[in-house]
This record gives structure tokens, sequence and C-alpha cells, in this order.
């Protein structure tokens, strides 16, 4: 098992600072970062990737990274110039994983089918430098009109086999909350879950609150990942500021059930 938080979800104005927080500061063992190409806050800039290539040795901390994009939208070709791009950028950073949603279109069927066409094109240099691509559950399709794609287990059997080595699965707890459906996402996709966003909400929205503080069933959850025998990573990723207490109850309760 190993704990790391989203750079999005705590203050640093530095890589060095970010990574020696993480670590020294909050006893994590990485830090997820946020790649999108704007390169602009709140996400990492150039400057912050040329600095985090001189001094993530230091630290030897894990890296992964959450980038943003959307494979139904772009089609085969944009998507396949943006993923090279991101395994690029990993190679050099040292990132082992990269998350990303899945994207939304306003045809469901066509979306999924639209998106598995985009991610088969970079299987290939997913196997030659090794980053594994998590796809993470995003809100039900329905909610608020947006036709987010992937939170149901049935449109991630699209994406996920032995026909897509290098594909893995992101379980964030919120969103699947959202859609009511946590332990089935579990057990339907045990085989390829890789990566857990533990992040809380009342149900609704994606609230990000502070762990225990949303209703999210942690107890139906943490019991059911321990039931699938999950040894990968936990991604903090609720707001860690001023009151640590939240990150460190959690903590506790993950060392607790699969240290």
């Amino acid at each position: 098992m190993l704990t790391v938080i989203s750079a999005l979800h705590f203050a640093w104005s530095s890589m060095d600072e970010c990574l020696g927080r993480a670590r020294e500061g909050l006893g994590l063992d990485g830090v997820e970062l946020s790649w999108h190409a704007s390169f602009s806050r709140p996400h990492c800039t150039a400057g912050d990737l040329d600095d985090l290539r001189a001094v993530r040795s230091a630290h030897g901390l894990r890296l992964s990274a959450h980038i943003w994009e959307n494979p139904a939208q772009l089609g085969p070709e944009a998507t396949g110039e943006a993923l090279r791009r991101w395994l690029e950028h990993a190679a050099a950073t040292g990132v082992e994983t990269l998350v990303m949603h899945g994207g939304s279109w306003y045809d469901r069927n066509e979306g999924l089918d639209r998106t598995r066409e985009a991610l088969e094109g970079i299987l290939p240099d997913l196997a030659a430098t090794g980053v594994v691509l998590c796809v993470e559950n995003h809100y039900p399709y329905e909610y608020r009109g947006m036709g987010e794609l992937f939170s149901e287990p049935w449109e991630f059997q699209r994406i996920l086999g032995e026909d897509f080595p290098g594909i893995a699965f992101c379980l964030d707890t919120g969103h699947a909350h959202m859609a009511r459906n946590g332990t089935l996402l579990i057990r339907e996709l045990r085989a390829f879950l890789r990566y857990v966003h533990i992040a809380d909400n009342h149900g609704a929205h994606d609230d990000h609150c502070p762990y225990r503080q949303g209703t999210v069933p942690w107890d139906e959850i943490l019991p059911a990942l321990r039931e699938i025998g999950f040894d990968g990573t936990f991604c903090i990723e609720f707001p860690v500021r001023e009151d640590i207490a939240p990150l460190r109850a959690c903590l506790d309760d993950l060392r607790r059930r699969f240290a």
C-alpha cells in the first residue's frame, strides 16, 4: 500500500516544498501532480516540471499525475498526441502512473466507442514506457446533463482487459458515492483496480469534504477493498491545510486496515 496526496489539495509554492511537505510534514509516500495543457496554476507549470527533474531524487517519493484530457472529444489522433506528450513528461520526471477522467460525449455508447478507439492507439507507447494509465470513474452520466462517461462497471469493461494492457482502473470514492455504486465498482473491476482517490461528499455533488465529514459509506468501501486484497495506491483528495486532523484520521484508518 502507498499513500499519496493530490497536489491540488494542499499548499505549496515550489516543487521542493511540495515534495518536502508531503514526506516530512505529512508522512506520505508520494504526490499526485496535476498536469494540464495550459501549464498554469493550479496545475503544474513548465517551470515546475523543470524543477521536478532536479529535486525528485532528493525526496525519494513515488510520483503520479492527473492529466486533464477528453479522448471522446479529441478523437484518436489528437488523443494520441496529447498522451504521448504526457508520457514524455512522465519519463523525464519519474512519474509512474497517469490518472485520467474518461471524458464526456452527448451519446453514451458512441462516446465509449470513441474512447476505446482513442486509447487503442497509445497502447504501444504505454508498453514502451511502462507507465500505467488509470481511467477514473466520474459523475453519473445524467448529472447536470454533463454526459460524463465511465461511472458504471459495464462502461469500463469496454476498455479494460487483455486487449488493453497498460490501462487500469482508478476508483474515486466521492464520484462513486454520487452514483451509489462504490462496492459494485470494487467487486466488478477488482482485477484492474490499481489506484483509489479518497474523497468524501454528501451524495449529491462532488464536495471534496474532509475524510468522514460527508456521507461516503467508508465502513462498506474500505472492507470491500480489504476483501479483494487491494494493495495499490491511496491518494488523498480532500483539503489538507490548517486542519490536518482528518488526514491523520484517514491515514490511521488506512494503515490499520491495510498496512
